[in-house]
């Protein structure tokens, strides 16, 4: 009896053997089998869509990653990011995927961005887009791919509707002159009894100086910061709106300390209800609800013009990317299908339907965007698009500006009332010769690129570049 159990069990043994050889030789069933699992890191600095960032992730793990045997792990960091990415790279340690081009002299010589036409199936994902994706700078790297034109900055005038009303001016008719300005600063000013100013401006930072102001002067018809149309520095369009910020200033409308005020400071300010005015950006939308979150009524008006009138369009800052893909990524190939993912038009709609970004593509909103925002003020930026026009600055590696520059100009013109008109001319031959002498001396980059010879200021219409780089010229 014992005999005959005893081989009962060696026959069962055999065939157990027998199968679990079978098994390794030819795989378990999809069913049982463990899909490895590629782990992808992620850095994000939007903090005002840091909520939504997650769950987008989340989303993205428990679809498209888990077929694929992706995971992707978030981390949302601040201003901070731009200092930690290039310690964490130095160390192999930098994240797969992240938000914005880091500040390197060089980010593509660093090897800090990938370029997508290397990774397989770049091709046939790029027809899907229109030919207008692919800018120098933008997108584009020497004619290599690394971006998708998806997050837009315009600028526009943010004012206290609250203090419109206290001082007896309507909130629905906001100053479209820089007289007008210049007259609601001074009533808002009085009425605050040196608690209250009528605007402010925060010119304690360089960077807000590239962006808002020149806004402002492109809206009176003038390029400022960079000529796209004859690919040179245009310093002198600052003269109008920088005469605008003194004359306030010598009013006593302005608030007191501007040269050494921070951006954050001043929206902190505006939020408590103590600023009337200010050159808001789109990005103060989500400053304005979540970081410092308003306690007055607050609108959104056209940049004013120097005499009220429309001279030619404003320039809204395209950015390429939402995300970049760290050229120091040992899975490139898994983090493109995060970044196709992200750039997807479904997902870009559910961040437009969300208030956290404005897309410069008018097929989200006009085809894949079923619900608008209802995020305070995010609409009066995104549906007046069309009162800009979309560019960003020349990508001049190794650029060595000029310290001398249009912040050291208006502070001295605040602090000791040098004239700016003079100041900003002599301004224009100083970095104009450095220009020179950088394309003079980089053959590897070529002015044309970055020179629009048919653009139109009223219509907003770039036009081609003087030369289209392309991946030969690598």
């Amino acid at each position: 009896m014992h005999q005959i159990r005893r081989t009962v069990w060696l026959g069962v043994l055999v065939v157990l053997v027998v199968a679990l050889s079978l098994l390794i030789r030819t795989g378990l069933p999809a069913a049982y089998r463990k899909q490895a699992v590629t782990e992808l890191s992620m850095w994000n600095h939007h903090r005002h869509m840091a909520g939504l960032t997650q769950q987008l992730v989340d989303e993205f793990n428990a679809t498209i990653g888990s077929e694929q045997g992706i995971r992707v792990s978030l981390r949302t960091l601040g201003d901070d990011a731009f200092e930690m990415f290039p310690e964490a790279q130095a160390r192999g340690e930098g994240p797969d995927l992240y938000t914005d081009t880091p500040r390197y002299p060089d980010p593509f010589e660093a090897g800090a961005v990938a370029y997508l036409d290397s990774i397989p199936g770049f091709e046939e994902w790029r027809r899907q887009w229109p030919d207008w994706y692919w800018v120098e700078g933008i997108t584009t790297n020497r004619g290599h791919v690394y971006a998708i034109p998806a997050k837009v900055f315009n600028s526009r005038l943010i004012y206290n509707r609250d203090l419109f009303r206290a001082v007896g001016l309507d909130p629905d008719r906001p100053p479209r002159s820089y007289a007008e300005v210049r007259h609601a600063a001074k009533l808002i000013t009085e009425y605050g009894q040196g608690r209250i100013f009528g605007f402010a401006y925060p010119a304690a930072e360089q960077w807000p100086l590239e962006w808002m102001p020149s806004q402002w002067a492109e809206a009176n018809g003038t390029p400022a910061y960079w000529d796209y149309k004859n690919g040179r520095w245009a310093m002198s369009g600052y003269a109008d709106v920088f005469e605008l910020l003194i004359d306030m200033h010598k009013d006593g409308s302005l608030l007191p300390g501007c040269a050494t005020l921070t951006n954050d400071a001043l929206r902190s300010q505006f939020a408590e209800g103590h600023i009337g005015m200010f050159m808001g950006e789109s990005w103060d939308v989500g400053v304005l609800n979540y970081q410092f979150p308003a306690k007055c009524d607050w609108g959104v008006a056209p940049i004013p013009t120097i005499d009220g009138e429309f001279h030619g369009k404003s320039r809204a800052m395209v950015l390429g990317g939402w995300l970049i893909i760290n050229g120091q990524s040992r899975h490139k190939k898994q983090a493109f299908e995060v970044f196709k993912w992200f750039s997807s038009y479904e997902v870009r709609a559910r961040m437009y339907e969300t208030g956290a970004n404005i897309d410069p593509d008018p097929v989200v909103v006009n085809e894949y965007v079923s619900t608008l925002p209802q995020v305070k003020g995010f609409l009066a930026f995104a549906q007046s698009l069309d009162s800009d026009y979309l560019a960003t600055y020349p990508y001049l590696p190794g650029w060595d500006a000029p310290e001398e520059n249009p912040f050291t100009i208006l502070q001295q013109a605040l602090l000791n009332g040098v004239d700016v008109r003079t100041e900003l001319a002599r301004l224009d031959e100083l970095w104009n010769a450095r220009l020179d002498e950088y394309f003079a001396t980089t053959p590897s980059v070529d002015r044309r690129w970055n020179t629009y010879p048919e653009f139109d200021r009223v219509t907003g219409q770039l036009g081609p570049p003087a030369l289209q780089p392309t991946p030969a010229d690598r």
